[in-house]
């Protein structure tokens, strides 16, 4: 199977890139026979805008199964969530270190999950992307997100005006769907 961690640096022993769309490389690695590709993000690093939504894009392409990062934004998260690709946030340490820990071994620095189930200090995320898994108490789509602002402007005109938006907020909190 094959998987992806973003990474600082070229090498096994980088430090995980905290950040998935503007992540330095993602390595990917076949979990079967120890192979591994790095892809150089270097455009997704200057990308204006964009950069997670097209870094899901590329690991579709590759045919990525898994993602282990720092943190997945909204959009990208909707673009892995379309591509049914899973991904685990709040991973530390070193990509050595999460295959170690996906292999059955013990490094204490990483805090992921096998391919099932999450482990302590990871984000719950998009395992199966039909049916996202939800914060415990969580209902789906639930969220104030009200809005109701004063909105009074200090601009020459007399309009005084009192702004209500009503944001209808997604409610995502800590957890993505």
């Amino acid at each position: 199977m094959l998987i992806a961690i973003t990474a600082q640096e070229n090498s096994l022993q980088s430090e995980i890139d905290p950040r998935f769309g503007r992540a330095a490389y993602y390595m990917i690695v076949n979990t079967e026979t120890d192979e591994v590709i790095v892809h150089n993000n270097s455009d997704g690093i200057s990308a204006s805008n964009g950069a997670g939504t097209g870094a899901a894009q590329i690991l579709s392409e590759y045919g990525v199964k898994a993602l282990y990062t720092g943190s997945v934004g909204p959009k990208a998260a909707d673009v892995l969530n379309q591509a049914k690709i899973p991904y685990y946030e709040n991973n530390t340490g070193t990509v050595q270190g999460v295959l170690d820990q996906l292999k059955g071994g013990t490094d204490s620095q990483n805090t992921v999950a096998d391919n099932s189930v999450p482990a302590g200090g990871q984000t719950i995320t998009n395992e199966n992307s039909a049916v996202a898994p939800q914060c415990a108490g969580a209902l789906p789509g639930t969220g104030q997100g009200q809005g109701i602002g004063k909105g009074r402007g200090q601009g020459m005109g007399k309009g005084m005006g009192s702004g209500r938006g009503t944001g209808g907020g997604q409610g995502r909190g800590g957890c993505r769907r």
